[in-house]
């Protein structure tokens, strides 16, 4: 999952309004942007949305 893909789950325009929206800071999306979501996280968002967003599993393989 991606930054952008939340931000469209959440019907939200900036980085910030997804921050304040799930929970956490801005930084921790920023970090998000530039080294991407960790699996741990992606698995908890995945959680929060009702598996509307879904992890990125194929990062196991990699």
């Amino acid at each position: 999952m991606t930054v952008d893909e939340l931000k469209l789950h959440y019907e939200v325009k900036t980085d910030s309004e997804l921050a304040q929206k799930i929970g956490y800071s801005k930084g921790a999306v920023s970090k998000w942007r530039s080294k991407g979501i960790s699996l741990e996280t992606q698995a908890l968002l995945q959680i929060k949305t009702k598996g509307k967003v879904k992890a990125n599993i194929q990062q196991l393989t990699a």
